[in-house]
């Protein structure tokens, strides 16, 4: 005898026990937007059963044709939406919520467990499989990241057991929370749209503010913030949000705000989350105390922002943040150190182990989607040829017989393609450990020298300033750079000789020294000069690099400027005829020569590196001087967007080519 589950007239869940015959193994998932299951579960299981029981001993054929009957007069069943929460139950939701945002750990588990045990077998399973959901984020974000890679599974598990789709959908949710905390971006946002997928179809009263929430996290990290936006303003447009779910939304407005360099706009947001935590309690959603650390960042309140650092339970966060803060204090030496401890965070939740348990996970999810649709669309088919007669019954009984010998060998097939691939896997992840270890030198290389750059630009009535620099490699040797004391604009553009890491190292360098030299409010030619005698002493590999070295009195618009070596700025369109000055870095004796502009009000200064005019594509043309100067003959908007469309022309131009220099330009208006 073997138990089996259906749905009665009322939408009650039924038990009933019956022998085991070929006509239970057909398995039926329930659609809950579709209100209806076509099948065998429901008030005529019981009948069903007792006609198997007379059809024993007949031909095949009449059994079927009696079954494919039956089927036609009991028409479908319906698995009606989660009704509203009991009191009690509802108390212990919200206890757990508040306990989640809140980071007690200890109270949360328990209430989660509360949860659990009083939804796990009712008809509130949309409740259980969220509390499911959330432990298992919870349990990987600040426990223990093995056991909460092994809880999600434990939710597909009971999800493909209990042939439930809104299991499904809590499951791919959780996946994809699991791969964004662990860096992978892009198969985190593939889960989450599939579970958005999932949401539309079964739970369309469901909240889709979790899955955008992730969507959010993930843009964020690629710097795409008009998306970050959209993905909050959709969070927060959602009828049925948490407020755990409000303030996470309101914490990346804040982000967004704060890597624009919007102070203002950054103060707003952070208002608002604060009385939103006020309303509701808890330590700010998702992000706890990291919004306090950036609250303090956009003050300047650099020691207050370190203290705040040591609240943060994230390692990651805590390491990340602590680089940024000693970066912006000066502090190079520790800002590098606790950039190492933020790669070794992120490498060892990137684990072999958990990158295998997750593609485990994974593989077992598309099998059951693939299952899933096999099924729904089965069950369409049934629907259509059922109603034509107990004739077509028999075909169609015969076509699922078919299907089913097939999908056995497929399986199969795939079971065998997936030991190939564990096997190809462990010898690639072998041999390419000494290249993944240089890649995590070079990644945190780059990120050291994209801070070394500005990429906050001062928003002035009287000047207006942008910058950009693309490297050809992973790190690059351009650098640019400026500094504002009271009306006093300094401004520099460079490109090293070389590629690669040691051009990146002589540029950080370089940069260091211009920064110490402006604060002495020098003039630009002995700028370079004191750059010159700096650089040439132990310089046995005989790198150099060639710079426009800027002063511009922003009250008078009178501009001194230094050119060593470097491409001829354009001003108004036009290129500069400036004195030939050597590379600074070559020899000590020389001293370079300044030149200047009476006045600059009005005017439009592009400075760039010869990774613009030099650039080739595919049939090996350059960009030339010329198609950049009828640009900038143009009106091109302000300094960003003509930076930033100059940018466009050349890679539109470059093409499918391979990038062989750094692009770096400089757009100064003074108005």
């Amino acid at each position: 005898m073997v138990k089996q589950f259906g749905i009665g007239v009322e939408g009650k869940r039924i038990e009933v026990e019956c022998e085991k015959c070929n006509f239970c193994n057909l398995h039926f998932w329930g659609s809950r937007q579709k209100n209806q299951i076509l099948g065998i579960f429901g008030e005529y299981f019981l009948s069903i059963k007792r006609l198997f029981v007379l059809l024993r001993g007949m031909k095949r054929i009449v059994s079927l044709l009696m079954l494919a009957f039956v089927l036609m007069t009991t028409g479908a069943t319906h698995v009606w939406a989660e009704e509203q929460l009991p009191p009690k139950l509802l108390k212990l939701t919200e206890e757990a919520y508040r306990s989640y945002s809140a980071r007690e750990t200890e109270n949360y588990f328990e209430a989660v467990k509360r949860v659990k045990d009083a939804t796990e077998f009712s008809g509130y399973q949309e409740t259980y499989y969220r509390a499911c959901s959330y432990e298992a984020i919870y349990m990987f974000e600040f426990v223990d990241r093995k056991k909460g890679v092994e809880l999600s599974h434990a939710i597909y598990t009971h999800a493909k057991e209990n042939n439930s789709n809104v299991g499904m959908y809590f499951a791919t949710f959780t996946l994809g929370s699991i791969r964004e905390m662990s860096g992978n971006n892009d198969l985190a946002k593939k889960s989450f749209l599939q579970a958005l997928e999932l949401k539309d179809k079964y739970l369309p009263e469901e909240s889709a503010a979790p899955c955008y929430l992730g969507l959010c996290e993930i843009a964020l990290r690629k710097k795409n913030y008009d998306e970050v936006q959209e993905y909050a303003r959709k969070t927060l447009d959602e009828p049925k949000i948490i407020p755990m779910n409000q303030i996470t939304a309101w914490s990346y407005k804040c982000l967004v705000r704060y890597n624009l360099g919007d102070s203002i706009g950054f103060e707003e947001a952070y208002k608002e989350r604060a009385q939103l935590m006020a309303e509701h309690g808890g330590q700010g959603g998702l992000f706890g105390e990291l919004i306090n650390v950036y609250q303090a960042k956009n003050r300047k309140q650099w020691q207050l922002a370190l203290k705040r650092t040591d609240k943060l339970i994230h390692q990651q966060n805590k390491c990340a943040q602590k680089a940024s803060i000693y970066e912006h204090m000066g502090d190079l030496k520790q800002a590098l150190y606790w950039q190492k401890k933020t790669r070794e965070v992120i490498d060892s939740i990137q684990s072999s182990e958990a990158r295998a348990q997750m593609s485990e996970f994974d593989a077992e999810l598309t099998l059951t989607y693939a299952e899933n649709d096999a099924k729904e669309q089965q069950l369409a088919k049934n629907h259509t040829m059922l109603t034509a007669g107990a004739v077509i019954a028999v075909l169609i009984i015969a076509f699922l017989s078919f299907i089913s010998i097939r999908r056995k060998k497929h399986l199969k097939h795939l079971e065998s393609v997936n030991q190939q691939l564990k096997k190809a896997y462990d010898k690639l992840e072998e041999t390419t450990a000494a290249k993944e270890r240089i890649e995590s030198e070079l990644r945190i290389a780059r990120e050291i020298q994209k801070r070394m750059l500005p990429h906050v630009f001062p928003k002035r009535r009287d000047v207006d300033i942008f910058a950009m620099m693309t490297p050809a490699k992973e790190v690059g040797g351009d650098l640019y750079g400026y500094a504002l004391l009271d009306d006093m604009l300094y401004f520099c553009v460079g490109d090293v000789s070389g590629k690669g890491v040691p051009a990146a190292l002589f540029m950080a360098e370089v940069t260091r020294m211009f920064r110490t030299l402006v604060d002495g409010r020098l003039s630009p030619d002995t700028i370079a000069t004191r750059l010159n005698h700096a650089l040439v002493e132990d310089n046995e590999q005989g790198m150099f690099v060639t710079m426009f070295i800027g002063l511009i009195h922003l009250k008078s618009g009178h501009m001194e400027f230094c050119n060593a070596g470097h491409n001829p700025p354009l001003l108004d369109g036009e290129y500069m005829k400036i004195e030939a000055n050597a590379p600074i870095g070559l020899w000590s004796e020389v001293e370079f020569e300044g030149e200047e502009v009476d006045n600059m009000h009005g005017k439009t200064l592009f400075v760039y590196t010869d990774g613009i005019n030099e650039a080739e594509n595919i049939h090996k043309e350059q960009f030339g001087d010329e198609r950049l100067k009828a640009l900038l003959k143009k009106d091109l908007g302000d300094a960003r967007q003509t930076s930033e469309t100059i940018h466009r022309a050349v890679e539109d131009f470059v093409g499918e080519a391979e990038p062989t220099d750094d692009l770096t330009k400089m757009c100064i208006i003074l108005k």
